[in-house]
């Protein structure tokens, strides 16, 4: 799947950054179902499904949001698996928290690989880095003219997840980093990304942020760091260190749950709405009919 990262025509070139296994390759099947859910049965055998739903998963649960009710907060769920036994036979796009995913460190080099290479020189930092559990990790790759990488999903075993969702009819259609999400929003919002030889974004999830700087507007790279806490003081010490190891224009810094993030006066940034909350803010909820993933 190809967009621009800037959402106008397809210039110049870039690769949507999705987990590539996040479709399974057979249609959802449902288990055997018990007496009095023919009606859910039927619906699926026409093919009269659910609006698409979008769910954000965290290592404590999900948040999840309706369809069709723009201004409705997200609820909570223990987990996917509970939210798709009560969700049967729709359509979800799920995002997935800094807390879930884990960026390997980008060689100098890696614009010069293939796909393959650049997908087996992460597997092999992943498991330098963490052991042999990262050799199961799924991978998504993202390139465009600037750079390209690697994201892997460290905290969902993906193929269980599908087979899960598969029981209760539920089809996932793409499975997508957060700090993705938010760095579109903020190119969406601030203009000046999409035409400055380098910008900054720092997405902020709670003691997790995931540092973003572009080039024209592209995604040419990506770090998650910890905080010392979810807090302002904690989020202008790492701003500091970065500006002080890669001076450059003010960062865009957008997010949620920093205890004390409902005014972020001092920061040296730009920073868009509050970053406080549990969940995402109203403004950054995602849509389960956007195009851009």
């Amino acid at each position: 799947m190809f967009l621009s990262l800037t959402g106008r025509a397809p210039r110049p070139f870039s690769k949507a950054l999705r987990f590539d296994t996040a479709i399974p390759s057979l249609p959802a099947t449902r288990s055997a179902e018990p007496r009095g859910t023919w009606k859910s049965s039927l619906r699926h055998g026409l093919g009269l499904r659910s609006p698409m739903h979008a769910l954000l998963a965290d290592a404590n649960g999900v948040w999840a949001w309706a369809p069709g009710d723009a201004h409705a907060a997200a609820t909570r769920h223990a987990s996917a698996q509970e939210w798709f036994a009560a969700h049967p036979d729709c359509d979800v796009r799920l995002w997935v928290a800094a807390q879930l995913t884990c960026s390997p460190d980008r060689h100098r080099d890696s614009a010069n690989h293939d796909e393959e290479a650049l997908r087996s020189r992460a597997r092999q930092d992943l498991i330098e880095r963490h052991g042999h559990v990262a050799a199961d990790w799924a991978l998504a790759t993202w390139k465009n003219d600037a750079a390209r990488g690697v994201c892997a999903l460290a905290g969902i075993d993906l193929s269980a997840l599908n087979r899960e969702a598969s029981r209760h009819g539920v089809r996932v259609q793409s499975v997508v980093p957060w700090w993705y999400h938010a760095f579109l929003a903020a190119k969406r919002c601030v203009n000046a990304l999409n035409q400055a030889d380098h910008g900054q974004v720092c997405v902020v999830e709670g003691a997790q942020v995931a540092w973003v700087t572009t080039a024209r507007g592209l995604l040419a790279d990506v770090q998650q760091r910890p905080l010392e806490s979810a807090s302002i003081g904690a989020l202008q010490a790492a701003l500091n260190a970065a500006a002080a190891q890669t001076p450059g224009p003010s960062p865009v810094v957008l997010g949620q749950g920093l205890a004390d993030g409902a005014s972020a006066r001092g920061l040296n940034a730009l920073v868009l709405g509050r970053l406080d909350g549990d969940q995402p803010p109203l403004w950054l909820r995602p849509s389960a009919r956007e195009a851009l993933h």
